[in-house]
């Protein structure tokens, strides 16, 4: 009989009776440490090509009910190779002895919605981490806790600001205009990592104000909802870079790649607690600094250039330099050297029977910001429970409660001098500002244009205004697996996973009338300002699946047949209430002269997809192929189907040569997306003001199609993976290539139309890359053992063809004076163009003066383990890549920058340097000047822990007490960059798709450090 009539058989008899079980029996053991013999606590044992498993506790015993036959049992922990032993019928207690897997080379991942493979035989690059890797040294965010541990991805950090706020862009860009951040997936459950901003540009102004829209701005340094989650408590993470390994689960949606947090579950055994805490501070790492006047005259100069007034220049000058012949406040380290201890608190409990296990957890935690009144609070609950009331059937249920409260100050471009670095920029530093006077009132700034409404003191601006974001998220998520069909050949599982994600955030912004920069009026017109923002977001998804399994008896060859369909449903519904021109103490919208804002979407996807999966030849050969289909009511057509296929392969070559102890050839191609986003679809009419007292109806100036449909991506990825010297060393090599066609673009109409643009497919964008990795085991000793890593990667990312004029990339910069975005075909998506004055005669041209792609990323950690003790250390190094440094503009502008004074490279151009720069700029006409490289080196991560001794631990915290650790920890202790800003990564606009490289008075970057002690009872 076919496989396809077994299959079909199988699905009609879903309703019958359930198979009679087998006389069964129960066999004990132990699973234990193939070297040590010490006992592997919490291995996974089952029956191989059977449904029977079982845990064993924390000592390695177990116990598992298998048929009365001949039969193989395998056991599985983390950090450990699967090993396996065969069970006579006499056999009634046994042994399974597992070897460490300190390369990681068999972890297991994911390959389709419901199917897992080790990562031995993976035909694509495989990104596994661990809960050690990622929660060794505390992080702000999932982001952070990323940062230069994955090969293939450039993680930045927008900016310092305590909360997070952080984006991920996986093998270079996938498109201009739609969606360019990865998938995010929680136990099954695809979670938001939408980035709302608060409203601040209703005082900064960094955009227009004086519109609906520009209540808030891009510019308002949001976070993103990632930083919500509850580190702690993942158990690994795995990133999907390409297409071929997401395409058949993901399919219109992984184009960007798929990053997939795995949680948390209980264990087999007695209750056992686990209390964490780690105390800390922040402290920034590198500030931009501030001039110190050489002499009275370079000080009158300063101020004159930012007052204009010569008389009152002079008598300020005059009346600090009587006070103080060598006058110098240092702003900057007195507004971020807040250096408040933060703390986090950790409480969690695991346990249960092979019945049921639970894991349950309780977190509290405040990170203080290095920004005077800035800080980030995070309280969570997570529940985790596992049932399995039988062989064939199994549960598992989770929910977490998350509340996120982060005060975040101002920072970024602005208009108002509100954002302090920018204000700093125009303040030479010889007055102080930092302190109030005896009736506790600030001095006022009279930087830059004499102060009044026309400047701020970052001081007092600090202490009094309100930027909070309020946030709670519930994530719940459920899978049911059951197995109707179990016998020697073949197995049939059906699942359902499903879950919910939903948040709830709450912005409040608050200026009171008696700020400088509000009096008498703001330079809007009004005094006090205030925004309350909320938004609603619910993330819903589920998904049935059937797999199927074949093992013949008569070849070595397992055959894995899935099928499934799945649906997803993403709802936001964003309000803003501005209010200018409050009465003073009242912070209530509804006093002032208000503006709204509203925006809704609610986007349904549905799919359905079939994958096959061959692993044969006593598993050295594994062959997959599938497809799935998409539809989604983003779409143009709303009904129609779209498919992404996908087929790889890989070959494990064992002991071809004497050192070599395996090589495995992969390859790999598949199609992904990246659909429509929403409303670009339709064509709508939109309000156009009052006219004879009703609404005015007009047309928008771009338009949707009824015809568009998802951007397409075909990536082929071909890969070696080898092993040398006993497993000592392990080598990988990966070669992409990526094309990304019918890219969503605007594309001008003609004037008759009455339109201005209109949403299209067409273009195409190509990315080449490779990544490399080395893994070294040099010390491999009981009481003794080194892992060194490293891995290297770049990327080269063209606009093969553009159907569209050339076009300037929205938010992308402030013009050809700094350098911004522009798309043309022929030329690097992410290159920087603006003025240089390479014409004839000196004629300034818009061209290409750099580019923000990196030429490569490479990274380097080690962990040293001996006796008790661990050390660990993380190095991120990028070489090149281009930054907009508009921060060095403003310093030089202003005659304040730290630098200004050291000798000119052409004294004919600027007397000192920070002339010479300015001078050279010439208003916009060079802009190459502070487009500047963003090399760096960063010590990213340092870790050193110590387990106490059982006797220690026994007298201290007395018998009920299992373990005890102490560790300290530091995360971006050190920067190397000739940069002249504070971090190369930091971004203005935060999350975009191809400008990522705009340094603009942003909330510097900080540096941690943590005490932290881990209990077990």
């Amino acid at each position: 009989m076919s496989r396809g009539a077994w299959f079909a058989m199988t699905l009609l008899s879903l309703c019958a009776a359930s198979v009679v079980r087998a006389q069964s029996r129960v066999i004990s053991g132990k699973v234990v440490n193939a070297t040590t013999r010490d006992a592997v606590p919490f291995a996974t044992v089952s029956v191989v090509g059977g449904i029977q498993a079982a845990q064993g506790n924390e000592q390695g015993q177990f116990r598992i009910v298998v048929p009365p036959t001949v039969l193989t049992l395998s056991a599985r922990a983390i950090g450990y190779k699967r090993g396996e032993v065969r069970v006579t019928p006499q056999d009634s207690t046994i042994e399974i002895a597992l070897e460490q897997d300190v390369l990681r080379l068999e972890a297991v991942v994911v390959t389709g919605e419901a199917t897992r493979l080790e990562s031995r035989n993976a035909p694509t690059a495989v990104r596994n981490f661990t809960t050690e890797q990622l929660n060794t040294v505390p992080a702000q965010s999932a982001e952070q806790a990323l940062q230069g541990k994955v090969p293939g991805a450039l993680i930045n950090m927008n900016s310092g600001a305590p909360g997070g706020g952080g984006q991920i862009q996986i093998r270079g860009v996938t498109t201009i205009l739609g969606n360019g951040q990865p998938l995010f997936v929680m136990d099954g459950v695809i979670i938001s990592n939408d980035q709302i901003q608060s409203g601040t540009n209703s005082i900064t102004g960094a955009a227009s104000r004086n519109v609906s829209t520009g209540i808030a701005s891009n510019q308002d340094n949001g976070t993103n909802r990632l930083a919500d989650l509850l580190m702690n408590d993942i158990a690994s993470v795995q990133v999907m870079e390409g297409a071929a390994a997401s395409a058949s689960i993901y399919g219109s949606r992984a184009t960007n790649g798929v990053v997939m947090f795995n949680s948390q579950h209980g264990r087999v055994g007695d209750t056992q607690f686990r209390v964490t805490q780690r105390l800390g501070t922040y402290d920034a790492i590198r500030l931009p600094g501030e001039r110190r006047f050489l002499t009275k005259q370079d000080a009158f100069a300063a101020v004159r250039a930012n007052i204009g007034d010569s008389a009152r220049s002079q008598q300020i000058v005059d009346s600090v330099y009587a006070l103080n012949a060598s006058p110098f406040y240092d702003y900057q380290k007195e507004l971020y050297g807040q250096g408040n201890l933060s703390y986090e608190t950790t409480v969690s409990a695991s346990g249960g029977s092979q019945l049921a296990r639970y894991y349950g957890s309780a977190l509290a935690q405040k990170d203080y910001g290095t920004m005077i009144n800035t800080s980030a609070q995070r309280q969570g609950l997570r529940l985790n429970a596992d049932f399995t009331p039988g062989d064939r059937l199994s549960i598992s249920v989770g929910a977490i409660l998350i509340r996120s409260i982060n005060d975040r100050g101002l920072s970024n471009n602005d208009n108002t001098f509100t954002s302090p670095l920018y204000a700093f920029g125009y303040t030479p530093a010889i007055l102080d500002l930092a302190r109030p006077e005896a009736n506790g009132n600030y001095p006022e700034n009279p930087f830059p244009a004499g102060g009044g409404n026309q400047a701020s003191n970052p001081f007092q601006t600090m202490a009094y205004i309100k930027n909070r974001e309020d946030i709670w998220r519930q994530i719940g998520t459920a899978n049911l697996r059951w197995s109707p069909l179990a016998t020697g050949q073949h197995r049939l599982e059906l699942s359902v996973i499903g879950g919910v994600d939903h948040f709830s955030q709450d912005n409040q912004v608050y200026s009171p009338n008696f700020l400088q920069y509000e009096t008498p009026v703001a330079t809007d017109g009004f005094s006090g300002h205030a925004v309350q923002g909320a938004a609603n977001s619910r993330f819903m998804n589920g998904s049935v699946n059937a797999v199927w399994t074949f093992t013949p008896t008569a070849v070595s060859l397992r055959a894995t047949t899935s099928l499934g369909m799945q649906g997803a449903e993403q709802d936001l519904n964003i309000f803003r209430i501005q209010a200018r021109g409050l009465l003073p103490g009242v912070t209530v919208i509804n006093q002032g002269t208000i503006q709204t804002f509203q925006q809704r979407s609610l986007v349904r996807d549905q799919a359905i997809y079939g994958q096959e999966e061959v692993l044969a030849l006593d598993e050295r050969l594994f062959v997959s192929a599938g497809v799935r289909a998409d539809r989604s009511s983003a779409n143009g057509d709303r009904s129609k189907f779209f498919f992404f296929p996908k087929a790889a392969a890989s070959y494990r070559f064992l002991a071809p040569i004497g050192f070599v102890d395996e090589v495995k050839l992969r390859a790999a191609v598949g199609q992904s997306g990246n659909r429509p986003s929403y409303g670009n679809r339709d064509r709508v009419l939109q309000q156009a003001g009052r006219i004879g007292g009703g609404n005015g109806i007009g047309v928008p100036g771009t338009i949707g199609n009824p015809n568009v449909e998802p951007e397409r991506m075909t990536e082929q990825e071909y890969g070696m993976d080898a092993r040398l010297l006993g497993e000592r060393i392990a080598l990988e090599a990966t070669y992409f290539n990526r094309r990304i066609t019918k890219l969503l673009l605007t594309a001008p109409l003609a004037p008759t139309s009455g339109f201005t643009n209109q949403i299209i497919n067409g273009g195409e964008l190509q990315s080449k890359g490779v990544e490399l990795g080395l893994t070294a085991n040099p010390i491999r000793k009981p009481q003794l053992g080194d892992v060194f890593r490293a891995t290297f990667y770049t990327v080269n990312q063209t606009v093969v063809s553009l159907p569209v004029p050339a076009f300037v990339v929205g938010s992308s910069g402030f013009g050809t004076a700094f350098g911004r975005s522009r798309i043309a075909q022929g030329v690097s998506v992410t290159a920087i163009w603006g003025n240089a004055p390479i014409g004839p005669g000196g004629a300034v041209r818009d061209t290409i003066i750099g580019d923000a792609t990196p030429d490569f990323e490479m990274q380097f950690s080690n962990d040293l383990t001996w006796k008790a003790f661990s050390l660990g250390i993380l190095v991120d190094w990028r070489k090149g890549g281009k930054v907009s440094d508009l921060t060095n503009n403003l310093f030089d502008e202003g005659r304040t920058s730290r630098d200004y004074d050291q000798p000119s490279p052409d004294p004919t151009i600027g007397k000192t340097l920070g002339a010479y720069r300015y001078n050279k700029w010439a208003g916009g006409r060079d802009a190459r000047v502070y487009v500047q490289d963003g090399s760096f080196v960063k010590l990213r991560e340092v870790s050193l822990s110590y387990a106490l001794p059982q006797d220690w631990v026994g007298r201290l915290f007395g018998g009920g007490v299992r373990s005890a650790r102490l560790s300290l920890s530091g995360r971006n202790l050190a920067i190397w960059s000739h940069y002249w800003g504070s971090d190369p990564e930091v971004n203005n606009f935060g999350t975009q798709n191809v400008s990522r490289f705009v340094d603009l008075a942003p909330y510097p970057p900080n540096r941690s450090f943590f005490f932290t002690i881990d209990v077990g009872f």
